[in-house]
């Protein structure tokens, strides 16, 4: 009872905030503020063009740097570049490109991972970046959705032999009702919307929204047992979803500190999260309304393409989708529906 008035007496009065403290005075441990003896730290070379062939890459320039202790290419890391997976298969016949850390003789989003350096500080890595030589033969590259999904489109992964990742349709209510509705309608309105160790254990430090998913996803491109592995998510600060993810720069980090005993740090620049953090929410969506004169709703038809990027994140191919399910859920079950989405990879950079 005595905790009951308690809760009531703090209606309407302000509370001390417990965190804020600790925030305001510097006492916080972002992944950056984390030192450890001998740790090697890490840059990474990323690509100025959108979709190229890769047809040099000579990473030996950047050893002659001072503090450099190593640096690599696909070639060089060999199988310690593993492919990022995507964990949220939506239809059975989804496209799922590989995503190799490093780009393998192709380069396919601005930004896109060539190769890295590993040296005793970051201004030492960053500096050494400047000797790796990279050649680059530019390849179309096709950046919107309604020309990606055209007949004889530039091929973000020619090997797939298309653009797209995958088509989901949603009708609730079966085929048809769309079409019932719409016939009985006194208005139809349709417009197109575009929304803007010693021991062989690791520990990570990641500004991360998802450490156990993270944790599972490097065991299992890295080959390192998960059991050897702990995440640990310090003050994450700003997320939104964009630290849902499994980055291919965290998975180098694990993949080299296993093969060279020691600590690998990288801290990403503000240009970097610009040019290779995944986006989101590309859209173009074609809606059409069916309504009576007095503005009653009668059904509802949705065509929605969504842009994939470059690459599928761990759950990439979902995020469309939540968007759809949203449809009925605001129109509380009574309207119907029909719903389809599209989705095709572009040469950008990689959408959550």
């Amino acid at each position: 009872m005595t905790e009951l008035i308690d809760h009531v007496a703090a209606i309407g009065r302000p509370l001390k905030r417990k965190e804020d403290a600790r925030l305001l005075t510097g006492k916080t441990q972002w992944t950056d503020n984390i030192q450890l003896a001998g740790a090697l730290h890490m840059a990474i070379l990323r690509s100025p063009m959108g979709h190229a062939k890769i047809t040099k890459l000579d990473v030996s320039g950047a050893l002659k740097y001072p503090g450099v202790e190593a640096a690599y290419g696909a070639d060089e890391l060999g199988d310690l570049n593993g492919s990022v997976p995507c964990v949220w298969p939506v239809t059975d016949d989804m496209v799922a490109p590989d995503f190799p850390a490093l780009a393998k003789g192709e380069v396919r989003h601005m930004g896109d991972c060539v190769a890295l350096v590993l040296a005793g500080t970051a201004a030492q890595a960053a500096d050494a970046l400047e000797g790796i030589v990279v050649e680059y033969s530019a390849l179309p590259a096709v950046i919107d959705m309604d020309e990606a999904i055209k007949d004889g489109s530039p091929l973000v992964h020619s090997d797939k032999g298309t653009n797209k990742c995958y088509t989901y349709k949603l009708q609730p209510q079966g085929d048809g009702a769309y079409e019932a509705a719409k016939a009985k309608a006194d208005v139809v309105v349709k417009r197109r919307f575009s929304p803007m160790g010693t021991s062989g254990e690791l520990t990570i430090w990641s500004a991360t929204q998802v450490p156990h998913v993270l944790r599972v996803l490097l065991a299992l491109v890295t080959g390192v047992s998960e059991n050897k592995l702990r995440v640990v998510a310090p003050d994450v600060g700003g997320g939104f979803g964009g630290k849902l993810q499994c980055y291919r720069e965290e998975i180098l980090c694990v993949a080299l500190a296993n093969k060279l005993g020691r600590p690998i740090k990288w801290t990403e620049t503000r240009s970097e999260d610009m040019m290779a953090t995944h986006h989101g929410r590309d859209q173009l969506q074609d809606i059409e309304v069916a309504a009576t004169k007095d503005g009653k709703l009668l059904g509802l038809k949705v065509d929605l393409i969504a842009n994939m990027g470059a690459y599928l994140q761990i759950i990439t191919p979902g995020i469309p989708l939540l968007g759809m399910f949203m449809y009925p859920a605001h129109t509380n079950g009574c309207i119907p529906r029909r719903r389809s989405t599209r989705i095709y990879l572009r040469d950008r950079t990689n959408h959550g």
